[in-house]
């Protein structure tokens, strides 16, 4: 549900204490989770570009 609606302050507190992190690792996670949905959204909708992104990950972890 987050994913629609955001991620309030107060959800963000609760994870970080149940998780023992901070609100900013709570946000950051939030954030690369948004990331990665949202390119499955889109390999989703354009099939073509899971071989793309196949290559570009190749490619990131050569480095």
């Amino acid at each position: 549900m987050n994913r629609f609606h955001g991620l309030s302050g107060e959800s963000a507190d609760a994870i970080a204490t149940i998780t023992d992190t901070t609100v900013s690792d709570v946000m950051a996670a939030h954030r690369a989770d948004l990331d990665a949905w949202a390119m499955e959204q889109k390999l989703r909708v354009h099939p073509d570009l899971a071989v793309v992104d196949a290559d570009l990950d190749r490619i990131r972890h050569r480095s």
